[in-house]
């Protein structure tokens, strides 16, 4: 839902819930309950995705790992005026020592995950 919202939503199409039996639920108050659990879940998930979105801390933190590329190397290197040769070159002649820097994986997934079990 994150994805969808940031997106701009359904332009056509949506979810579909239907009625086929998978499970031993074959009976129609059990498949109606299977539905209310479905839309339950998306109406929840709806919710916090919006949460995700205002907070945009998922974005801020994207913004900042890649800024990088908004200097005017990147816009060079994302334009194609620079060849992979000519940036072997240029690391090659700056005598270039990149480190390392964290994704913050865990500690997005853990903000993710605050808004999914809040």
């Amino acid at each position: 839902m994150y994805e969808i919202l940031k997106a701009g939503g359904f332009t056509t199409g949506g979810f579909n819930f239907d009625s086929r039996v998978r499970r031993p639920s074959i009976d129609g108050a059990d498949l109606f309950h299977g539905h209310i659990g479905g839309m339950d879940v998306m109406a929840a998930s709806l919710e916090r995705a919006a949460g995700m979105i205002e907070n945009d801390i998922l974005g801020k933190n994207i913004a900042n790992r890649y800024a990088g590329w908004n200097d005017q190397m990147g816009k060079d290197i994302l334009s194609g005026k620079l060849s992979l040769a000519a940036l072997a070159e240029h690391a090659a002649k700056s005598d270039f020592q990149p480190t390392s820097v964290s994704g913050a994986q865990e500690y997005l997934e853990n903000v993710v995950n605050g808004f999914v079990f809040k």
